[in-house]
């Protein structure tokens, strides 16, 4: 199974019940601004695992991630970048997104 890492879950940790509901708007969010993925591609919570401290304790937390067969679909590259790109977006505060809103309208003339 292929898998790329888009972001964090937001809010992680503080309250279980919000922190699914958070990560199922971000989602959501990223699934209708991409639009429809390529056959066999999918954007969804995944595990992420670090070593901690001297002993190499593995500690996993949640990630938002493009997932896919591998076996039978080609690296998503394409939408993989917008996934990011969107969620970014969704993190961005109002009034940064709008500027860069306005910016992109500039590139996206020429």
């Amino acid at each position: 199974m292929g898998r790329e890492f888009i972001g964090e879950c937001p809010g992680w940790g503080d309250d279980p019940a919000s922190d699914d509901l958070e990560t199922e708007l971000v989602i959501e969010y990223i699934k209708q601004t991409c639009g429809k993925p390529p056959r066999g591609v999918d954007v969804q919570v995944t595990l992420e695992g670090d070593e901690v401290g001297n002993e190499g304790n593995e500690v996993s937390y949640p990630v938002i991630s493009v997932v896919w067969d591998d076996f039978t679909v080609e690296y998503p590259g394409e939408y993989i970048e917008k996934c990011s790109e969107a969620y970014e977006r969704f993190n961005l505060p109002e009034e940064i997104y709008q500027q860069y809103e306005r910016i992109q309208k500039l590139f996206d003339k020429d």
